[in-house]
Formats: structure tokens, C-alpha cells, sequence
């Protein structure tokens, strides 16, 4: 479990002893601080719960985050650090289960920032501001794509971000913003979010009770119902000090303004609030789950393609959404759409037309027409790597690629001169040696040609990662249990591979096996 050493962290980890001392068999406690490194006191606090493991018998870890530190967002920078650094300590143990002390304050508290953020998307929706565009392919020389936002609290799982209030901060300060978006009362602004569909539920369901981190390692909140004060009390009933992070009070940060904002007699009906929206999220989730196994949907070698879905699955309030995801999940984008782009993307479908149309969106180059919609990685940007001996390597936000080799391997996407080399020959080729234009040496490989050898789709045959070694050239992809290089390569749902809440389950669930390489 992760200590600081403030209130919420040590009243868990007391907690959780008392409550093991009455299990016949109970697992072991490890308890992991992370310095951050970003104040000078924090190698000292670290310590303060070292010691205090030290006196009751429980082992005690602490890690640091080395390195030069961001100069912005460090907030969130820092969480997303501190959970890596959670996880290699818990793999490392052999743990499979991380407990964090979020309490009902902070389920507040982030609550009320996301209820801000969605007020800001609706006030600029309704000028007409960027948030509603979705942009046409561009020619070469233009800049900018899709604009992708991401999540404070959850991971970056429902394209919800959270903002900045007045930086003077105080009650009033807060409060006049909602006023000034035509909302009396920060509870008032769940009467607004309708207007702005199902996904807006997904953001209000706030800090997640359980969750998958790396998809390997559950993450459980148990005190998220349960109201600072509490804690403390029940610390200090214990006779147990705690530290007080001064960074608590620093006005700088969104979550001490809010945490000076909000009313003690809001927690209820805020708690009661986020319930019901993580029950719409996992609803939601269970529909576009149903959804998805309606459509016709193939996804293989680089490229997915949408058959043309009856009418009545069109007008399904929740396509718009598949088509947004399954965008994102061939693009690479770590962040799910935001509602306003997928009104907008709602718009731009029309599967009446007698030609097909382009554009482009989180990554992904999208084309539709009558035969339906088809998505794949759009060619730029798409970076070369290196990967060592032993390293596990995430290329392009798509592929998570394992390098057993002795000697360290280059990935880049396929090129045209490779792929058609195993178009013309229906062959693949170790320890290659190009010598121009079709012209190859080398040993080769029997495999199956699962592609259309005919008609080859290129221009997603080239967002495949093709890895370069001393042993040749493979497209592992293509070539399948005939690669020559002793590599693991495994595709990655990007928006749910850091971070995914119990919540969405059912629609990771459907969506995965799409995506297995055999």
C-alpha cells in the first residue's frame, strides 16, 4: 500500500493491521513511500514512515522519482510517476494489489473540478469554439489534428479534463465562476451535463474504487467513502501523528482552490452523485459493449473496417462513440474523444454518400462511403526506436515490443520496398539483403498469406512496425510464428492500458480480442 505519511495514508495502513490481525491467514503489508524529490523535506518525511513501520513490524519501501523534473503540469506529472513507480515495486514484491487512502474529500473535490471542465466545454461549444471541430485530410504543409484531452484523476479514460479556477482562490472566488456559466450552485451543474450525453457520466463517476493498473496489478480505494475527519480522529484516538504536506495549502494547485471552496454538507449528496454516474459508466460501457458485437467490425493488419450497419444501428445514440473509439485504438491516442468531438464527429458521418470521404481524427486517417467506414494509422509522425537487449519498449503508442534477442533491434513502420517484396513473392525473407527494386537475397520463410495478396491495402500495411536486426528483417505482424528474430509483440488499447477502471470492463472486454495478434 502507498504511505506519505499523512493522515489518509496512515489511518489505511492502521486500519488495514487491525483488520488483518483478525484473518486467520493474512497477507502481508508492504508499505511504499515515494519521494518525489520536489521538496526538500520529503527524503526526511520518507523516513518519519520508515520509522513508524519500524516500530509496529511492518515492512517498509521506499522509492524515488529520480531525474529532472517537469517545469509544468507537475501535478499530474508527478501522479502518473508515482503510480509506475507503485507498480515496479509491486511487481518487484510479487504483490498484485496496490491500496491507495483517497477519501470522500477527494472524491469531492474532484468532482467539483470535472463539473467545472464541463461547463468550460459547454460555454465554448456553445461559441462555436474548437472543441467541435473534426479535421478534413490535410494537404502537406498543414499543421494540427485532432485536439486530444485527457483525464486528471482517472487515467485518461473518458476524455474529461479538468482546469483551473481563479488563482486568487477562496469560496467566493469558485463560486462566482459557476454563477458566471449560468449555474446558482455547484450541484446544479449535473442538470447541464445532460445536454452533453452519456460520456459526461463517464467523468462524473470521479475517483475509481478498483481499478487494473498496466493491466496486471488491481488498484483499490477502500476509504473513498469515508470523510477525512474521520480518519484523523481515529489517528489521533490512536495516539498516531501524521505529516502535513504544506503543498495541501499552496493555492497554486486546482485541488487546494477547490478544497477551500466547497461545503462539508455537499459530501452527501456529492457522494451520492458520483455513485449514480459510475453506475451510468458501467451501463454505458454495456451498451456500447451490445453495440459493438451488432456491428460487422474486422480489424487486422494495420487497418478496421466498419461494414455499413443498418439504419436503426446508425441512429444508435452510442455509434458515433464506436466509431470515435476504434479511431482512437488505430491512431495510438492515449485519450478516448471528448463529447463535443463526438457530436462533431456525429455530423461528419454520412454513410449516404455516393463517394467516399476522408479526414483525420486522434491519429487515425478515417474513409467512408457507402460499403462502410474504414480506419487506419495515419502516416506521419510515427517515430523510429531503438530497443535494447531485454527491453520492453512501447512503439507508437500501438505496440508493446519485447527485444529477447542478444543484440539490440531498430523498429520503424513497414516500408513499400519489404511489403511488396512479400506481395511478389508470397515469401518472406531472413537475413535480407536488398539489392533494389524487388531484387532480394536471402533464406527463404514459408508462411501464411492471411492478407489479400490481390489487393493489398498499403497505406495501412505501412503503419505495421517492422523490426531490423542482425538476423534479417521481419514484420512480425505478417510474419507470425516465421519471424526470425526472437521478439514479442503485443497490441496496445492505449486509452486503457495505463489506467483501466472496473467501470469499463465490459466494453474492454469486447474490444480486445480484436485487437490479440496470433
Amino acid at each position: 500500500m502507498a504511505a506519505s505519511g499523512g493522515g489518509d495514508s496512515l489511518a489505511l495502513l492502521f486500519l488495514l493491521k487491525d483488520y488483518f490481525k483478525t484473518l486467520l491467514s493474512p497477507p502481508e503489508i508492504i508499505v511504499v513511500t515515494v519521494d518525489h524529490q520536489l521538496r526538500e523535506e520529503s527524503a526526511c518525511e520518507a523516513q518519519k514512515v520508515a520509522e513508524i513501520c519500524r516500530a509496529y513490524q511492518i515492512k517498509h519501501v521506499i522509492v524515488r522519482w529520480e531525474g529532472t523534473k517537469p517545469k509544468t503540469d507537475i501535478s499530474q506529472k508527478a501522479r502518473v510517476a508515482r503510480y509506475d513507480l507503485l507498480f515496479q515495486e509491486a511487481e518487484k514484491q510479487g504483490a498484485t494489489l496496490i491500496m491507495t487512502g483517497h477519501t470522500l474529500n477527494d472524491q469531492v473535490e474532484t468532482y467539483y473540478m470535472r463539473c467545472q471542465r464541463v461547463l468550460k466545454d459547454k460555454a465554448v461549444s456553445q461559441k462555436g469554439g474548437r472543441g467541435d471541430e473534426v479535421f478534413t485530410l490535410r494537404s502537406k504543409g498543414e499543421g494540427g489534428g485532432g485536439v486530444e484531452q485527457g483525464d486528471e484523476a482517472a487515467g485518461a479514460q473518458c476524455g474529461v479534463e479538468a482546469v483551473g479556477v481563479s488563482q486568487k482562490g477562496g469560496r467566493g472566488d469558485y463560486n462566482n465562476t459557476w454563477e458566471e456559466m449560468g449555474v446558482t450552485g455547484p450541484l446544479k451543474g449535473a442538470s447541464v451535463l445532460k445536454d452533453n450525453g452519456e460520456l459526461i457520466e463517464r467523468g462524473l463517476s470521479c475517483i475509481a474504487r478498483e481499478a487494473l493498473l498496466r493491466r496486471k496489478v488491481r488498484l483499490i480505494r477502500p476509504l473513498l467513502g469515508i470523510k477525512r475527519d474521520s480518519l484523523r480522529a481515529y489517528l489521533r484516538l490512536r495516539g498516531i501523528e501524521w505529516i502535513d504536506d504544506p503543498t495541501n495549502d499552496d493555492l497554486r494547485f486546482e485541488r487546494v482552490r477547490v478544497r477551500h471552496s466547497i461545503h462539508f454538507k455537499d459530501f452527501s449528496e456529492v457522494a451520492q452523485k458520483v455513485n449514480e454516474a459510475a453506475l451510468k459508466r458501467r451501463q454505458y460501457a454495456q451498451m456500447i459493449a451490445d453495440l459493438i458485437l451488432a456491428l460487422d467490425i474486422v480489424v487486422e493488419y494495420g487497418r478496421c473496417f466498419i461494414k455499413r450497419p443498418e439504419p436503426f444501428l446508425c441512429r444508435h445514440p452510442g455509434f458515433p462513440f464506436v466509431v470515435g473509439l476504434f479511431a482512437v485504438l488505430m491512431g495510438g491516442s492515449p485519450y478516448l474523444l471528448a463529447s463535443q468531438k463526438l457530436s462533431a464527429l456525429n455530423q461528419k458521418l454520412c454513410l449516404h454518400s455516393l463517394e467516399k470521404k476522408r479526414f483525420t481524427l486522434a491519429g487515425s486517417l478515417i474513409e467512408y462511403g457507402q460499403k462502410g467506414i474504414a480506419f487506419w494509422r495515419e502516416a506521419r509522425n510515427i517515430q523510429e526506436a531503438i530497443i535494447l537487449p531485454g527491453q520492453t519498449f512501447l512503439w507508437d503508442g500501438r505496440y508493446q515490443i519485447t527485444n529477447h534477442e542478444r543484440d539490440a533491434l531498430k523498429v520503424r513502420a513497414a516500408d513499400l520496398v519489404h511489403l511488396k517484396q512479400f506481395f511478389r513473392y508470397g515469401k518472406y525473407f531472413s537475413n535480407t539483403h536488398i539489392i533494389g527494386e524487388g531484387e532480394v537475397i536471402g533464406d527463404m520463410v514459408d508462411f501464411e498469406a492471411m492478407v489479400d495478396r490481390k489487393r493489398p491495402h498499403f497505406p495501412s500495411l505501412q503503419s505495421l512496425p517492422l523490426v531490423l536486426g542482425a538476423k534479417g528483417i521481419d514484420i512480425p505482424e505478417l510474419s507470425h510464428l516465421s519471424c526470425c528474430h526472437k521478439v514479442t509483440v503485443q497490441r496496445i488499447l492505449a486509452p486503457f492500458n495505463w489506467l483501466s477502471l472496473r467501470e469499463d470492463a465490459a466494453l474492454i472486454n469486447v474490444v480486445e480480442p480484436f485487437f490479440n495478434i496470433t
